[in-house]
């Protein structure tokens, strides 16, 4: 969760401006938060509301009828936050007529990595993905992402190698995350805000990391949608280099970048699930 915010803020001042390298700042003065950060923290809040999580209809039922409040509540104190317009146009519409709207864009994706830390296996990684991705994102390339996502995240909190977390994405979800090439990347990559374009590219930039800041410099560098590759990037290197302490790193992040009140639900978060990573601070 912490490794998503970090990589949506260094990748808010890098966003659409094809940077094409690694050697960047990652504190800049004009850091901020955007619809990523926002979402990630609104599900956090609603998952630790309802923590320990059942799964009965009535159960599932009130946790997206809260998500549904949550995401209305932060769009309408945060206008200029960076909304996709379908996501915008759905929170400000009825409750009585508000739907799904069927897509299968990174939202999902950007959003999920609370479930990724709070599931206790790989079926209720599949469940508590849907449940909360479902509300918006009913495409099924929009569920997916957000499942390959957070699937990532729980592998990566379970000790699996980057080669085991690299082959359960291909044989369940992205089968050309073998063809993904970073100088192509380089090269080539733009703007894609699909998950089936953007999130087997943010895994891949995670997977040929050398550490949690190289992960983030690696989506960031190929361009695009920086924020968001960087978001989801984060989330996964976070779990993977530092699930159980908080690096030097995130450290200086906090008490440089991040809102105290942010920090604070985050500790509540690591805190409700029994996470070791703030024990120490």
């Amino acid at each position: 969760m912490l490794g998503a915010i970090i990589g949506d803020m260094v990748g808010s001042v890098y966003e659409g401006k094809e940077i094409k390298t690694k050697k960047i700042p990652l504190f800049n003065i004009h850091n901020h938060m955007t619809d990523d950060s926002l979402l990630t923290i609104a599900v956090a809040k609603i998952l630790i509301k309802h923590y320990p999580i059942c799964f009965d209809d009535k159960s599932i039922k009130a946790i997206q009828a809260d998500l549904i409040d949550k995401f209305e509540k932060f769009v309408q104190g945060n206008w200029y936050a960076g909304w996709g317009a379908d996501f915008f146009t759905w929170a400000r519409t009825p409750l009585s007529v508000k739907k799904p709207y069927n897509s299968y864009g990174n939202g999902s994706a950007m959003r999920i990595s609370p479930v990724g830390w709070l599931a206790k296996s790989e079926e209720e990684v599949r469940m508590l993905s849907k449940t909360v991705t479902e509300i918006t994102h009913n495409h099924p390339e929009g569920l997916k992402g957000a499942e390959a996502m957070a699937m990532c995240i729980y592998l990566a909190l379970n000790g699996e190698s980057k080669s085991k977390i690299k082959e359960y994405v291909k044989e369940k979800y992205y089968r050309r995350i073998d063809d993904i090439d970073y100088q192509e990347l380089i090269a080539n990559y733009s703007v894609d805000e699909a998950c089936q374009g953007s999130v087997p590219e943010a895994i891949y930039c995670f997977l040929i990391s050398e550490s949690f800041e190289d992960a983030i410099r690696n989506a960031i560098s190929i361009g695009g949608d920086s924020d968001t590759l960087a978001a989801m990037t984060g989330s996964i290197a976070e779990a993977f280099y530092h699930k159980d302490a908080v690096s030097s790193f995130e450290k200086s992040f906090l008490y440089y970048c991040i809102d105290p009140s942010v920090e604070v639900l985050i500790k509540k978060f690591h805190a409700t699930i029994g996470s070791k990573k703030f024990k120490n601070i």
